[in-house]
């Protein structure tokens, strides 16, 4: 299994998300939490479990049963999760917004 690491962006987003969520149903976001927390874990040990991204060198995969998509590098020693979006979200707009944020 690769080592997982969230980059910071990916952080705000999940903290974002639990957060927004809380504010109505404090065990839903704790459930969204557990489901984001677990697919990643899962990507760490099947990292070709993703389809090809639409950025360059990346993999994206849904998070099951739930309504959000994790953006993910993986290398040989780590599988770096770049973000989490909700489907609803203008991706090509989203992800375009992200590769600035990860270069700078």
């Amino acid at each position: 299994m690769r080592r997982l690491v969230f980059a910071e962006p990916a952080e705000r987003d999940l903290d974002a998300i639990v957060d927004y969520v809380a504010d109505e149903d404090p065990a839903a976001a704790e459930k969204i939490y557990r489901a984001i927390v677990a697919t990643s874990r899962h990507l760490a040990g099947f990292p070709d479990s993703g389809r090809p991204g639409r950025l360059p060198d990346t993999r994206e995969f849904p998070v099951p049963s739930q309504p959000y998509l994790i953006v993910y590098r993986a290398e040989a020693e780590v599988v770096t999760i770049l973000a989490v979006f909700h489907g609803a979200r203008d991706l090509a707009r989203a992800l375009v917004a992200r590769r600035k944020e990860l270069k700078e």
